[in-house]
């Protein structure tokens, strides 16, 4: 039996995965398994395993330091990755060790572990070492870019001839014919959030990834070839030769584009929109074609995201206008700009409604404009409102839609009428007091520290607490800590230890977990789960 040792700080992701494998199927068995990468150089000193399967990110040790140790030590133990889609450039370092496979613990099936422990059981019996899957990606790479420099230069820049063209597609073996061609532009939608997530700054993990679901799918199906655009936007060119009507040809575009949708949401956890052409013959149609699809996507703006588009997509003027119309009624306006600034916020969204089809950034800079002009019209100022300015602002530049600027203002108006509710109805003292636990939180915060700040004593300031809140300074700084974790877990795939040390609480204490269950009714990795599966 070849012993096997099992890296995961996640305790579920680890016990499962030594739980849902009958290792004995590929003559192995656990002996070991650990929380973290220093209990790991541990064990593997005293149990020297044949195979580990590790995590990259994980306390005190991380996965390439105890990969690292292992090489020093025995260039022959075979290691298998854990990875996720953000650890790209980790992976890409692990690689480089000599690492045997890596497996997307995101889509981790039991049966790609099964394939992956049967290739490392062949490489053990066989005493081979691991075969260096960089020489074939870079090679993949390299016919990937031939390829899209190749279409680019024909679709946009009138570099080759048809003939040309033609000859190229024959000879690389591209699933094309000139045969009914459509074409199809796909946008990812709001990538820069999809890079935050996946800390991948320069987009190139995201690329990779999105090029390869591309590229397995279109030769699934066997209909045309997809390369990209540029860091937002996708190209698939397909083909229909052996299909005469334009209805299934419709029928058969959807329900590949509709497999599409669904591999990126998985992946993901995103959306993609689709600007589809109509059906031409012939090579040389590939231009406008292209051009058709661009058209049909710029109605994203005013139809919304995650759809496919066409150029016979409509949409209603009518009630994009009532949206545009609804602002004027949001609830207690009037306390924020007094009756002179209200008449003028009215006049402002009258001509936000005559240039709502000017184009998205026209509106754009009406509604910026919109937006600055309210945080100077209100009657009341403070700090919370400058920052609500700054954050809506940020939030309007990366609207894709109509509607979701429509949204973002609403929301911006809403959180105002709030902020302006609430400070006017606490002493000056408990609003200086929130004011600065909201800069704070994630710093170790006593009561004492705050008091200080203020200029009260520690329990003339924890009475006042107790008097206009209704709650203690430390509740009050706990659900504080909480909502910013709530973010964290939803928006980033940031670890908990990771978000208890971002928001104010000990990562080596199970303190961040027992106030965020009875805060909840959750602990932090259900909340995450329940909302993934909310938002699927």
């Amino acid at each position: 039996m070849y012993k096997v040792m099992v890296v995961e700080d996640e305790l579920l992701v680890r016990l499962g995965l030594i739980n849902s494998i009958d290792w004995s199927k590929f003559g192995m068995a656990v002996v070991a398994d650990a929380a973290d990468g220093k209990a790991a150089w541990e064990l593997y000193t005293k149990e020297k395993p044949d195979v580990v399967i590790t995590d990259l990110r994980m306390p005190r040790m991380d996965g390439i330091t105890l990969i690292t140790k292992i090489r020093e030590k025995d260039k022959t133990t075979r290691v298998i990755v854990l990875s996720c889609l953000e650890e790209f450039d980790l992976a890409r370092k692990a690689m480089s060790l000599g690492v045997s496979d890596y497996i997307l613990k995101l889509t981790m099936t039991e049966e790609e572990m099964e394939d992956v422990l049967r290739k490392t059981y062949d490489e053990l019996s066989q005493n081979t070492v691991p075969e260096d899957s960089r020489s074939t990606t870079i090679a993949a790479v390299e016919t990937g870019l031939v390829k899209e420099k190749m279409l680019k230069d024909f679709l946009f820049y009138n570099v080759y001839s048809v003939d040309e063209f033609t000859d190229f597609v024959e000879r690389s073996g591209l699933r094309l014919s000139e045969t009914r061609l459509v074409l199809c532009t796909i946008e990812i939608d709001h990538y820069q959030v999809l890079c935050n997530k996946f800390q991948d700054e320069q987009g190139h993990l995201i690329k990779v990834t999105l090029l390869n679901i591309l590229e397995e799918i279109m030769a699934i199906y066997r209909r045309g070839e997809a390369f990209y655009l540029d860091e937002t936007h996708y190209t698939a060119i397909f083909s229909f030769a052996d299909i005469t009507s334009e209805q299934a040809i419709t029928q058969q575009l959807y329900g590949i584009l509709g497999k599409i949708r669904e591999v990126i949401g998985t992946y993901f956890g995103g959306s993609v929109t689709f600007g589809l052409s109509g059906v031409q013959s012939g090579y040389r149609s590939l231009p406008s074609l292209y051009t058709e699809s661009r058209q049909a996507l710029n109605k994203k703006y005013y139809v919304g995201s995650g759809l496919i588009l066409t150029g016979d997509t409509r949409f209603s003027e009518t009630k994009l206008r009532e949206r545009i119309e609804e602002l004027k009624h949001i609830p207690f306006l009037g306390q924020l700009f007094g009756e002179r600034h209200a008449a003028e916020y009215a006049r402002r969204i009258d001509r936000l409604a005559e240039a709502l089809f000017a184009g998205k950034e026209t509106v754009l800079i009406l509604f910026n404009q919109l937006l600055q002009w309210v945080a100077s019209a209100l009657l009341y100022k403070d700090e919370a409102c400058t920052q609500a300015l700054m954050d809506y602002s940020r939030k309007l530049n990366n609207c894709e839609t109509m509607m979701e600027m429509t949204d973002a203002f609403t929301m911006y108006l809403n959180d105002i009428v709030d902020i302006v509710r609430k400070r006017r109805l606490l002493s000056k003292e408990i609003a200086h007091a929130i004011q600065y636990i909201e800069r704070n939180y994630d710093e170790d915060l006593s009561l004492q520290q705050v008091a200080d700040h203020v200029s009260l004593s520690f329990s003339y300031l924890s009475n006042l607490f107790k008097k206009e809140l209704q709650i203690t300074f430390v509740e009050y700084l706990n659900n504080f800590r909480i909502e910013r974790a709530k973010e964290l877990l939803t928006g980033t795939p940031l670890k908990t230890y990771e978000i208890a040390q971002k928001v104010g609480f000990s990562p080596e204490s199970t303190y961040f977990s027992k106030v965020f269950k009875k805060t909840t009714g959750l602990s932090p990795n259900e909340f995450r789960r329940q909302r993934q599966t909310e938002f699927e």
